[in-house]
């Protein structure tokens, strides 16, 4: 290195604190000057580390080597802009940083820690192998100052940079050295002991993300390692946690307990076995640190004129104050409610009454969700912090953590937590209301967080009548300057208003409209009124007290739509919805729909130019313009005369119009408004769009649709035509292009080939719904002379496409209306197909053998009974094309050490066909498989069951991995998620519009349709029939034959 440069550099870093502004503004293009020299990197770190420089001119020069390091130092960085050093000048740079590490400095090793770890991203392993055993070393060394210096790089290097592979062999030997820094309290700082904690954090998370792939080396270390470092952790917290905030300068002790309770949550969640023996030790250690540092916490946060947090000395940004310890605290609680110890616990003491569990708990945790002095000025101000902290349950706020622990203690006990919750809200009551005859001007916040908390719990599970009428009344009149409470108040009584009797209820809901009204009344006051009424519109038994007020409601909340932002505006419109939908909307008219349906699109058009103006390719909020498509839908169903035509007058230009003039990069744009113009669409009756709804619509959907690429796009495009098909066919067959004179169905017939063209759809995702909308239109315009003539090519079309596809959600697309041509035109499609060639194959072997090795995979009730039904109608057709073909059968099963690809045995159609139909009336029938007695159906029934035992068998060795859920649990969420997915594709509703629920083929009994088939066949023509069962396999034949013979 140039010598000058050093004192270049120097000179130009001490001008940069010159007041003069010229003589600094010099100096700073200077040294940006300097960047491009790979060698001022050297300088720098020079600088850092020598300690015969000026200790402020080095700390300054801290900020000049991260902006080296992030701008010059390697292309792996976004904010690179060129001139990195040589790879000699890395090595010479990263050796003074290391030395930096060790500097008597605080803010000097801070600095170093941080530009050596920053390099580390881009040159680890591969520049610099040594790294980590180099850090090893300076940990194993008898210098604090090295210590501390090490654990800030390590903190951060095995945080973002070493992989599981690469932790788990250096365990053994960083482990010992790590445990032995956290056991010198009198060599070691707090905030030191606390980073070993952070990083021993780390490598428990590596060993639980790795022990599927790395089974025994991961027990053997958790066998080793947990215990020496549980008892350690069990030691530290035997210490009296007032000792860490009794110190007016620091509170460097409160970071190190931060990181033991998230060791030991991170433990009780990964291995959860290994602790369970100390597990009662560690809860109890818990409660004790939330009782004793409750005082403190008061103090200094939940007070309104309290004195400043001290905090802590740490400089790396870590926030160590006493809210994140209560975090990290009720956090393990919450963990440790997941295992079978502390469930055990707390239904033992469910049996006692509660009060030795879960009463003391529900206590403290209520008093540590207090509203903090930061938060009422926030929220005071900011109604969406309010209700973000109030509605965000995925929010690790303290409040919100606190509220978890209510929660999951609930899941544990319903009965004894509610009955515990009674008794801890009636005593807190109690004690607010001596508090406020006493002048305690926070006397409210212990109250609020017991009513929060009680809101928590289930409605049936909570007792809330006696709160109802005698506690929130008067809350509900209080001044002005208690908003929170006053607000709490309406939020409580509206989640448990199934408890209000009938005359407190219509009181409580003109208190909750006196509130919206109110000129005078607060923002946190008026945002929980909102919610209140949320809730109380949410109540189907309230449509009486509700319904006469509608409209007034209403009128208060349109307003709110054009001033409210964020969350608050999310709940203002989803309070409108929940107002919308009581009475069918019957209480609408068209002059309350004008106002609202103007604001509703201000408020759409505020959100996509919102998008636009942040550079976005999606809505601002996805969230509000879901809610904002259900109150459409909402206010479009509505029966009243004129509300319809009033909403779609206002909309749908304005909908239009953003479809055609947005951008090519603004499609979220055309998303959501072609989203909105569906939703118009859904909620009117069919046949009763509305004259030139689709005249309005269609030039700028069409447009549109041609001449986009965009998946989302496309989709919402086609859902939207196969509503206009559903709802009003006639406007789209009558519908003629402005510019063109082409006619609907010919634009239409337009997309759906440029969807099933393979170069404009590789992926298929395009034409993922080209199947439905195609079926609609069959089934509504399948005999108007406009489609007739084209039906030939359309299935051509189809049948070709089905020769490249590659998904089975595409080919069922192209399947599915070519099926339902075969069940309601047989013959004609049959010999379409025959005289068709695709490749080097007929129409009809291509479209049979697609449709056989796909016709399992279909989805929808519909689609999967109308294929059926079609395959049955098939069958019986008798053509001597299908009676010759051949299609793929059953997996040919070979030696698993066998490298041949994957074979099928090639059987007659009409075998296939009948295994199809087999499988069909085994799903369908309720006992079919039962029915066929015999072996075979006792072999599948015994092998069930052998399954079954093995299932339970290894839930049982997995429980813990599962954080304490039972194999019944599991069953539950099983259950939970098959409920939400439909039971089974044959489930009336699951999937398909009303149309096709409504449709003759979705009433048809399936199970009667396939025996009487069964029994035709057999009948019509006994020897065939018979052969062509002996192609089946046993258990396939007992069913057929159980079928014949009744």
């Amino acid at each position: 290195m140039d010598p000058n440069l050093l004192t270049v550099v120097a000179d130009a870093l001490t001008a940069s604190l010159n007041p003069d502004p010229g003589t600094r503004t010099a100096a700073e293009a200077r040294l940006d000057q300097l960047m491009l020299n790979g060698e001022t990197g050297v300088a720098l770190a020079t600088l850092l580390t020598s300690p015969q420089y000026d200790l402020v001119l080095r700390q300054i020069r801290t900020i000049l080597q991260r902006k080296f390091v992030l701008e010059r130092w390697s292309p792996f960085f976004p904010n690179f802009k060129g001139n990195a050093p040589n790879p000699e000048l890395k090595d010479r740079i990263r050796g003074l940083l290391f030395n930096g590490l060790s500097d008597p400095a605080r803010k000097i090793r801070t600095s170093a820690g941080f530009a050596l770890s920053t390099t580390a991203q881009s040159d680890w392993p591969d520049d610099c192998p040594d790294l980590l055993k180099s850090l090893i070393e300076l940990l194993s060394g008898a210098s604090p100052d090295s210590v501390d210096g090490a654990m800030r790089v390590f903190a951060e290097f095995i945080k973002s940079e070493i992989s599981e592979e690469q932790l788990l062999p250096i365990l053994r030997e960083l482990l010992p050295v790590l445990i032995g820094i956290l056991g010198t309290p009198e060599k070691h700082s707090a905030l030191t002991r606390s980073r070993v904690l952070s990083v021993f954090n780390q490598c428990v998370q590596v060993l639980w993300m790795v022990k599927d792939q790395y089974p025994d080396p991961v027990k053997e270390a958790i066998d080793s390692i947990l215990p020496e470092w549980l008892n350690a952790l069990k030691i530290l917290l035997d210490l009296d946690p007032a000792q860490d905030v009794s110190s007016g300068d620091n509170w460097d002790g409160i970071a190190l307990r931060i990181q033991i309770f998230k060791v030991v949550e991170r433990i009780t969640y990964c291995f959860p076995r290994a602790i369970s023996q100390g597990l009662r030790v560690f809860y109890n250690s818990a409660t004790s640190h939330l009782e004793k540092l409750l005082a403190p916490h008061q103090t200094y946060y939940v007070a309104t004129d309290g004195p400043t947090p001290p905090g802590s000395s740490d400089d790396s940004g870590e926030t160590t104050l006493l809210p994140q310890l209560g975090s990290a605290i009720l956090d393990f609680i919450k963990s440790a409610t997941r295992t079978k110890a502390m469930k055990e616990w707390v239904l033992a003491d469910e049996k006692e009454g509660g009060n030795q569990v879960i009463a003391p708990l529900l206590s403290l945790v209520i008093a540590w969700a207090q509203m903090t002095s930061e938060d009422e000025v926030e929220w005071a101000s900011d109604p969406n912090a309010f209700l973000a902290d109030d509605i965000d349950e995925e929010s690790a706020t303290l409040r919100n953590v606190s509220f978890d622990v209510v929660v999951a203690v609930e899941e544990i006990s319903p009965e004894g937590t509610a009955l515990a919750l009674q008794g801890v809200l009636q005593r807190i009551i109690q004690d607010s209301n001596n508090a406020r005859l006493g002048g305690n001007a926070g006397w409210w916040k212990l109250m609020e967080a017991g009513l929060a908390a009680a809101g928590s719990l289930e409605e049936d599970e909570f007792d809330a009548k006696p709160f109802l009428v005698d506690v929130i009344p008067p809350l509900l009149n209080l001044g002005g300057d208690l908003p929170f409470i006053q607000g709490r108040g309406f939020v409580f009584a509206s989640q448990f208003s199934d408890q209000l009797p009938s005359t407190l209820f219509a009181q409580y809901l003109q208190a909750v409209v006196a509130a919206l009204e109110s000129p005078s009344v607060s923002m946190p006051v008026k945002v929980s009124a909102v919610k209140a009424m949320q809730n109380f519109a949410g109540k189907s038994e309230a449509k009486d007290v509700i319904v006469p007020l509608a409209a007034r409601i209403c009128n208060d909340l349109t307003p709110f739509l054009l001033s409210a932002t964020e969350d608050a505006l999310t709940l203002v419109t989803e309070a409108l919805l929940a107002v919308i939908e009581m009475g069918d909307s019957e209480w609408l008219t068209p002059e309350l729909t004008a106002p609202l349906v103007t604001s509703l699109m201000e408020v759409w058009v505020k959100n996509v130019k919102g998008a636009a103006a942040h550079r976005n390719c999606a809505v601002e909020d996805p969230i509000l313009l879901s809610v904002l498509t259900d109150v459409f839908v909402a206010i479009a169903r509505c029966p009243v005369p004129g509300v319809y035509q009033a909403i779609v007058t206002i909309a749908l230009p304005s909908l239009a119009s953003a479809i055609t003039q947005a951008t090519q990069d603004q499609s979220w744009i055309v998303t959501s408004a072609i989203d909105l113009a569906t939703s118009l669409m859904r909620g009117a009756p069919r046949g009763q769009l509305g004259d030139g709804f689709f005249n309005l619509l269609g030039p700028a959907l069409f447009t549109c649709l041609l001449n986009t690429e965009d998946r989302e796009v496309i989709q919402n495009g086609i859902e939207c035509l196969t509503l206009v098909i559903r709802k009003g066919c006639d406007q789209l067959l009558g519908f003629v292009m402005p510019q063109s004179g082409e006619s609907g169905l010919t634009l239409l017939l337009r997309l759906v080939s440029s969807l099933l063209t393979p170069a404009t759809s590789e992926s298929e995702a395009g034409g993922l719904f080209v199947g439905d909308m195609l079926v609609h239109l069959l089934k509504n315009a399948g005999k108007a002379p406009e489609l007739q003539p084209v039906t030939p090519d359309l299935i051509t079309a189809l049948v070709r496409r089905m020769e490249t596809a590659k998904t089975a959600t595409f080919m069922q697309s192209l399947i599915i209306p070519v099926a339902y041509l075969v069940h309601t035109q047989r013959d004609d499609v049959l010999n379409l197909l025959d005289s068709l060639t695709v490749g080097s194959a007929t129409g009809i072997a291509v479209f049979a053998n697609a449709w056989c090795e796909n016709a399992d995979t279909f989805q929808g009730a519909w689609a999967t009974k109308l294929s059926t039904v079609a395959l049955c109608n098939m069958f019986l057709s008798d053509r001597p094309s299908l009676t010759s073909l051949r299609v793929k059968g059953d997996m040919i099963i070979r030696p698993e050490t066998s490298n041949v690809p994957t074979e099928y045995e090639m059987i007659p159609f009409h075998v296939k066909v009948l295994k199809l139909l087999v499988s069909e009336l085994q799903q369908s029938g309720e006992n079919a498989l039962a029915a066929a007695q015999g072996k075979g159906a006792k072999v599948d029934k015994d092998l069930d069951v052998d399954a079954e035992d093995e299932d339970a068998a290894d839930w049982e060795e997995e429980e813990d991995l599962f954080q304490g859920l039972k194999q019944e649990e599991l069953g539950f969420l099983s259950d939970y998620i098959d409920a939400a997915a439909g039971e089974d594709d044959n489930s009336p509703s699951q999937g398909d519009d009303e149309d096709l629920r409504d449709d003759p083929i979705s009433q048809l009994d399936l199970k009667t349709h396939l025996i009487g088939f069964f029994r035709q066949c057999a009948q019509s023509n006994p020897e065939g029939f018979s052969q062509l069962v002996e192609g089946l396999k046993v258990e396939e034949t007992l069913i057929v034959r159980k079928a014949v013979s009744g």
